[in-house]
């Protein structure tokens, strides 16, 4: 069985909205995506943006949330699509698949492209997914790693991936997406206008995705089989569990 269509594209928009990660001895700064201290940055287009301090961080992260009409499954077509991801995602440029440790764990490297006179920016991410047992609930978690033996593409600017999610939550006829957004893209440029365009490119991604998702390009026979990967997770985990 492939990868589980969720998995690959869920990498892409993690970069394309400008997820950062820590370098090897570094602590890890984190945020929970449910924590207290984020507050409203603004609301428009069904999508709120919330941003949060971190301690000792430059870069801000952000939570967007918002609604599309639909269904998980939906949603994740969508997210699988590969040639057509350059007709929603912001600043999309290339993905690789390194390694596919089992069906909800890879690794990718990642390219997005940077208008001139910036330079073009690369992460190497580890992607997990899990799913609930009721099937309401979807959510794709990254975070960097420092390398890979199958790397070989060029290193140009090497950003930083903090942990991250995609989250899906089914709410009848509607999913809920919560994306936790942390970046810093590394180089030269000043964090605030870091922390501007992050801002501007996840409110754009996002409204990309809710009109790919209203094109309904899918057959009946492509989501039932979505259905099947999503509902496939509990024996993986079940015999993930049951390994010594």
């Amino acid at each position: 069985m492939r990868l589980p269509p969720i998995l690959q594209p869920a990498l892409a928009i993690v970069l394309a909205l400008g997820i950062a990660a820590p370098s090897a001895g570094q602590p890890q700064p984190h945020i929970a995506i449910d924590a207290s201290s984020w507050h409203l940055e603004s609301a428009s287009e069904g999508i709120s943006i919330f941003s949060a301090t971190v301690p000792g961080v430059g870069i801000v992260p952000f939570k967007a949330v918002m609604t599309i009409p639909g269904t998980i499954e939906e949603v994740s077509m969508v997210l699988e699509d590969i040639p057509r991801r350059k007709e929603w995602i912001k600043n999309f440029g290339r993905s690789v698949l390194l390694e596919r440790t089992n069906d909800y764990d890879q690794t990718e490297y990642l390219r997005v492209n940077v208008p001139w006179p910036g330079r073009d920016r690369s992460a190497l991410i580890r992607v997990r997914i899990s799913v609930s047992e009721d099937l309401a609930k979807a959510t794709i978690a990254g975070v960097s790693v420092d390398s890979h033996p199958a790397d070989t593409l060029p290193v140009l600017v090497r950003s930083k991936v903090y942990a991250s999610t995609f989250q899906m939550t089914q709410a009848g006829d509607n999913v809920e997406i919560v994306t936790l957004i942390f970046v810093d893209p590394q180089g030269s440029i000043p964090k605030w206008i870091v922390n501007f365009f992050t801002r501007r490119v996840a409110h754009g991604t996002l409204i990309g995705l809710r009109r790919q998702v209203a094109k309904r390009l899918f057959s009946p026979a492509q989501l039932e089989a979505m259905h099947q990967r999503l509902h496939a997770f509990k024996s993986f985990q079940q015999g993930r569990a049951g390994t010594p």
